[in-house]
């Protein structure tokens, strides 16, 4: 049991760590930047609970501003998740799959992965003139007089989300097909 447990410290220690290839530390930082906003979130979510409770002064747009953070978190720390293989997924199919052709499951993973680099071209691809238009026309959500955000930085949080999300998904795509056509193990 000692031994699994030290496992399991070091497989949390490396996590921990900043990946070296260039890649993996731009995405790692998408996902430092992603937690940062969470822990910015909560922040302000207590400041309004605690002006609201205690001094009956609430903060304006905190709901607004929290339902925006958290479309950008999302799309910040998608990337993250795709590339080191940590979404969350009912895979019942795949390991009954795999254990009778490994070959096949590794080219469904494929088949999966490509799925999710169209996906995420296409939202990339409608969300650009969107940017596009919030940055040139100075875009803006709230109240007018009382509190106002640009909206670009949502968007572009979503585009360099999409981004990041398709070339992980690309090189999903190609390590499943490497494994499913070159027999290698998952």
């Amino acid at each position: 049991m000692a031994e699994l447990d030290s496992i399991s410290d070091a497989a949390q220690e490396e996590a921990a760590r900043p990946p070296r290839d260039a890649f993996g530390l731009s995405l790692w930082l998408l996902n430092s930047l992603g937690t940062l906003m969470i822990a910015a979130m909560m922040g302000l979510i207590v400041t309004d609970v605690v002006g609201r409770s205690f001094f009956n002064a609430p903060l304006n747009g905190v709901a607004e501003i929290a339902s925006m953070l958290i479309v950008a978190i999302v799309f910040l720390q998608l990337p993250a998740a795709i590339h080191w293989q940590r979404m969350t997924r009912a895979d019942m199919f795949l390991n009954r799959l795999a254990a009778r052709s490994p070959r096949a499951a590794q080219a469904l993973e494929a088949v999966f992965a490509a799925i999710g680099v169209f996906v995420f071209v296409i939202i990339f691809r409608a969300t650009l003139p969107q940017f596009t238009e919030a940055w040139e026309q100075n875009e803006f959500f709230g109240v007018q007089g009382v509190w106002t955000l640009p909206t670009w930085p949502i968007r572009l949080a979503i585009l360099i989300g999409c981004a990041g999300a398709a070339l992980a998904s690309l090189l999903q795509v190609a390590m499943g097909l490497k494994r499913a056509f070159a027999g290698q193990p998952a």
